[in-house]
């Protein structure tokens, strides 16, 4: 009997399921392309219609977006079998530029598809740029294209010149004046007074053979302005001078000099903090002719005493003694101290100090 009424209970169950309408979701489209887009336009939509195929009742459960796009609206109403709904997306296009692929994801009642993927595509074009945005640093009301000049290498008896477009962004016309200009640079602009609105060009001239000095050097040049906001507009100046190896004969190449390090990495292992660590790099001229030292240069937190004589003759050994002081430092360190030299093969060379400091 009990098992009479389980198998009854049974088919009755499978019968409900069999015959349970269910409404089922087709959407017009699942790929809406906006095509090309302007940025300044704010925000673009798109509205993703769907039919309830099914014979059941339809609801949207749940709309979930990707970043970059909203769903704004939706149909929240039951969709009746036959009847229609919808699905807006909205992408915003501000700050926004370059092409783009979006999705909202819609979870429904629909047992055979819960969730549907809907895709949003274009590009979107970048805003036109006033005068005022293509420079990209401001000091006061002058606008530049940088507030650095870089004269990447330059020669050891070359003078090279670089320019820079300066803006004045100002309601006000704009004076300039040059002050603190070092002697191995020449500093000017094709009209000492701007307009407002107006632009020029800041050019400037560096002497490297003036300057009388190698490596990565940096300089800064003051420009008084009469501009109420900042009138000392400040232009930093680098340059990295190399000596001109380029002019030597086959035969002087031949007997040029030769630094030999005994090597050029030291770990100074685990050491507590407040220590200080001393070590001598060890080097010999292994060439013809005369080493000469040209420069020593550490890192932060490093010095590097020179050799007692910045002229090595040749076969002669000699050392650079590089000292750390850990006060203030804790956990894996490295430090560097460049060497520069006149070996043509060696100019430049790096030893590196590391290791760890520890309470």
């Amino acid at each position: 009997m009990k098992s009479t009424i389980l198998l009854l209970i049974s088919l009755l169950t499978l019968s409900f399921v069999v015959n349970a309408q269910v409404g089922k979701i087709k959407f017009d489209k699942e790929t809406h392309d906006y095509g090309t887009l302007e940025e300044e336009m704010g925000k673009a939509e798109a509205t993703f219609h769907f039919t309830n195929v099914g014979d059941g009742d339809l609801k949207i459960v749940n709309v979930k977006t990707s970043c970059g796009c909203t769903a704004s609206d939706y149909s929240k109403n039951v969709i009746k079998p036959g009847e229609k709904g919808f699905v807006k997306a909205t992408y915003f296009t501000k700050n926004r530029p370059g092409p783009f692929r979006k999705t909202i994801t819609v979870t429904t009642n629909d047992v055979d598809k819960p969730n549907s993927v809907l895709v949003i595509k274009g590009t979107v074009t970048p805003k036109p740029k006033t005068e005022a945005e293509k420079y990209p640093t401001t000091m006061g009301n002058l606008k530049a294209m940088s507030n650095h000049i870089a004269f990447m290498q330059i020669k050891n008896h070359e003078t090279k010149t670089d320019s820079m477009k300066i803006f004045n962004n100002w309601t006000r016309e704009m004076t300039f004046n040059f002050e603190q200009v070092p002697a191995h640079i020449t500093a000017k602009l094709r009209k000492n007074t701007l307009k407002p609105q107006e632009s020029t060009y800041l050019i400037i001239s560096y002497d490297a053979a003036k300057r009388n000095d190698y490596g990565l050097l940096y300089d800064r040049i003051a420009i008084k302005t009469n501009d109420d906001n900042q009138p000392i507009k400040i232009l930093n100046v680098s340059a990295n001078i190399i000596e001109d190896f380029s002019v030597l004969t086959p035969k002087q190449l031949k007997k040029a000099p030769v630094i030999t390090f005994d090597s050029i990495y030291h770990d100074f292992g685990k050491i507590g903090t407040g220590a200080l660590v001393t070590y001598q790099f060890k080097f010999k001229n292994t060439g013809k002719s005369d080493l000469i030292i040209r420069k020593t240069k550490a890192s932060c937190g490093c010095t590097a005493i020179a050799p007692a004589e910045s002229v090595i003759k040749k076969g002669k050994s000699s050392y650079i003694e590089v000292k750390f002081n850990t006060t203030g430092y804790q956990g894996q360190q490295k430090k560097t101290v460049t060497i520069i030299t006149n070996d043509p093969k060696n100019h430049e060379i790096t030893l590196t100090l590391t290791g760890e400091v520890v309470k």
